[in-house]
């Protein structure tokens, strides 16, 4: 029903009336005899078309009908109409110069008498089908009948209040009935015309279930004065005088003041309000983070007790992974479930495996667990997603875990710290951190922005190869690499130097050690530095991007040349032959212990691929080392190949967490091209191996190599298994 109704003027249509309400539309209004049961007719008895025709049959208090019909005319003349309601006698005529304009529809008038179904019927109609089937939204005699319309049906509306803003986005409050749950129509009319609320909205019990608390989202630019807010379902019609007072207060201020923080609310925020925009995506991030709910434990901590936790609940676009422990001697717990908006509460598959609390907590011996709940997108901004652990009782209670982090490095140090890398089992990473660490990775790509570059000297115009060399926080080798270059003639004369900085917070340092070993060496440097960290293969393809040289050879920070000539011979044997895709040679540990004379695969005792390197750990002098062949692939540290063949398999692969796989990844698509890779034993460099990315938390305390295997298996294994056989019967066939 509708919650006031306004007063009436007086009128009467036995006869029709027809009223102008746009140049172009026209309004029929119509009381027949008898009461309207079927669908009325009208008809133009000249056979003129219609451009648009609708009609709506309306309940009078008095218990007759009131027949309304919007037309459209695809012309202006004089029409000889035709009305009809389908009674018996129940017909009549009406003659419309549509040639000169007709009186203005009066809303005061149309409504007159009308049940307060009926009103709302109208309004309803007119307001969302009506509005965009005769294009009338932005017209300013359709919102002046239109306001009109909605002060004849409640001529004292209360307010819905524009409480906050997100860019233009605006964040509208208001209270309703509380028998008014189901929303089917959100509209608001002001100077701009009719513009449709987002079909995401909150309307939730509120004051103990007397009234209901209703909050939409309206993307604006300008808010409009004069405006009214009209809400509609089955219950009937709400309509809201919009106050504008706090428009321009942040979503971040409204809910620190607000004292209405049902957690109903808190969901539509993050879930529907944080998707808007990245400024909105923010926004609520902070909200979560200024004001995190306290997190929910089970139990008590104790030798004997039952008690459980949720500690991780990292969301992304396919769901949430989801991580805690729990500790069961009494077999309390039955499950634990997901609460993911209106839906059904969802039940997680737990892996589970051995652990122990911190000392600080009593270190109990627990079960930890890991789980992926498939929710959509229904928490994807939701840094507290809520859970319900399901005891034996047949109760249930609440699980909350502490807020998860808000930037995109914290999310993913946090995801990959979720197993131990020990049990981070193929069936673990498969199931339930590839869909989150996927995601996050995506994200992170996003987020490192674009590199600047700084330059030393004047670089070579032409050079035959570039020289990319990413740097990680250890720079202790610069030296030793840049006096290796310099003298090296060859080099010196072909080739440019390309440093790729992927710990832009030393730029400055950087800068002054690199200006020093210019003046020092009289090599030109370019320094690329990346906006932040964005880990190995970004690094790289951002120095590719940047590179002049024909050739590419890409060269770890901690690789020093034994003696001059190497990149001239590596060069040469891509030139020699355009089979090879790529070259390698052999990298020596400070000890002169072999570390890489090609890279192969192989497999442990569960079927797992590893990248492994030829000959590791044997004298430099091993024979089968020093000599050069077709190998499966060569090591990231020291790779050379073309440029053009590196941009047609678009670079290293960035969805790798930090560095590990890229460079066999980059082999295997370098295959695809129908190419070979191929290993030059009398080519040597040092190479003190690993010694930047052991600087890389991530890497080093979380599961990144773990998931980067899996994730290179699982997109190469049969190309491996090939390529592995096809080594074994080359090196059979050499051995013969």
């Amino acid at each position: 029903m509708l919650e006031t109704l306004g007063k009436y003027a007086e009128a009467k249509f036995e006869s029709p009336h027809f009223f102008q309400l746009t140049p172009e539309v026209l309004l029929l209004v119509w009381d027949p005899a008898h009461q309207v049961n079927a669908a009325p007719r009208l008809v133009e008895q000249n056979g003129l078309p219609f451009g648009s025709i609708a009609s709506v049959r309306l309940a009078r208090l008095d218990g007759g009908s009131r027949v309304v019909w919007a037309v459209s005319l695809k012309e202006k003349a004089r029409l000889s109409l035709k009305l009809s309601a389908g009674a018996v006698g129940s017909e009549a005529a009406l003659a419309v110069d549509a040639t000169q304009p007709g009186p203005q529809a009066d809303a005061f008038a149309i409504t007159n008498g009308l049940s307060q179904a009926a009103c709302a019927v109208f309004v309803t109609t007119f307001l969302s089908a009506w509005s965009g089937m005769f294009r009338l939204g932005r017209s300013r005699s359709f919102v002046n009948f239109a306001r009109d319309l909605l002060r004849s049906v409640n001529d004292t509306p209360p307010v819905v209040e524009a409480v906050a803003s997100i860019g233009s986005v605006r964040l509208l409050e208001t209270l309703i009935n509380s028998d008014s749950t189901d929303i089917k129509t959100a509209v608001l009319i002001g100077d701009a015309g009719v513009v449709r609320l987002d079909s995401a909205v909150c309307n939730t019990p509120y004051n103990s279930g007397k009234s209901r608390l209703f909050l939409g989202t309206v993307d604006m630019p300008q808010t409009p004065s004069n405006a009214f807010l009209v809400l509609s379902g089955n219950w009937g019609l709400a309509i809201r005088r919009l106050a504008t007072d706090n428009v321009k207060r942040t979503v971040g201020l409204w809910w620190a003041a607000n004292s209405r923080k049902l957690p109903e609310v808190r969901d539509y925020l993050v879930a529907d309000v944080g998707t808007k925009s990245d400024a909105a995506r923010a926004a609520i991030r902070d909200l979560q983070m200024n004001d995190p709910l306290p997190a929910r434990r089970h139990g008590t901590l104790s030798e004997t007790g039952s008690f459980c936790a949720v500690e991780t609940a990292v969301a992304c676009e396919a769901g949430v992974l989801v991580g805690g422990w729990l500790r069961d001697p009494g077999h309390v717990y039955q499950g634990i479930d997901i609460l993911a908006g209106s839906s059904a509460p969802v039940p997680l598959k737990l892996h589970t495996f051995d652990g122990v609390l911190p000392e600080t907590q009593g270190g109990y011996a627990i079960r930890r667990f890991v789980a992926f709940a498939p929710v959509g997108r229904a928490l994807q901004h939701n840094l507290q997603p809520r859970f319900e652990v399901r005891l034996a009782s047949g109760e249930r209670e609440a699980l909350v875990p502490p807020p998860q982090p808000g930037d995109v490095p914290g999310i993913r140090a946090k995801a990959l710290s979720v197993v131990t890398p020990r049990h981070a089992s193929d069936d673990v990473l498969s199931g339930c951190l590839s869909h989150v660490l996927a995601d996050i990775q995506s994200r992170f790509r996003q987020s490192v922005g674009a590199p600047s570059e700084v330059r030393f000297g004047k670089p070579l115009a032409e050079p035959t190869v570039s020289i990319v060399i990413p740097l990680y926080k250890v720079f202790e080798f610069i030296k030793a690499q840049l006096a290796a270059f310099s003298v090296d003639a060859w080099l010196a004369g072909n080739a440019e130097v390309i440093y790729v900085l992927d710990s832009p917070e030393q730029v400055t340092h950087v800068e002054d050690l690199l200006a020093g070993f210019h003046l020092l060496y009289g090599l030109p440097i370019r320094l690329v530095v990346m906006e932040r960290n964005g880990g190995y293969a970004l690094a790289c393809n951002a120095g590719a991007e940047a590179a002049s040289g024909r050739y590419l050879a890409m060269i770890n920070s901690d690789v020093v040349p034994v003696e001059a000539g190497w990149l001239e011979q590596l060069c040469a044997s891509l030139m020699m032959d355009e089979q090879v895709a790529a070259v390698g040679g052999k990298l020596l540990y400070a000890d002169n212990a072999i570390q890489h004379a090609g890279l192969k695969f192989i497999q442990d005792d569960k079927g797992r691929w590893f990248n492994h390197h030829y000959f590791k750990g044997f004298p430099r002098q091993f024979p089968e080392a020093s000599s050069s062949r077709e190998v499966p692939g060569v090591t990231g540290a020291c790779l050379v190949l073309s440029k053009a063949d590196f941009e047609a398999v678009n670079g290293f692969t960035t969805d790798f967490i930090v560095g590990d796989y890229e460079d066999s990844d980059l082999c295997l698509k370098l295959r695809k091209l129908n190419r070979k890779i191929y290993y030059l034993g009398d080519v040597e460099l040092y190479h003190f191996e690993r010694v930047s990315i052991r600087k890389n938390e991530d890497y080093t305390r979380g599961v990144a190599s773990q998931y980067n295997r899996w994730l290179h298996q699982s997109r190469w294994q049969d190309d491996i298994i090939a390529l592995m056989e096809a080594a074994e019967r080359r090196e059979q066939g050499l051995s013969a």
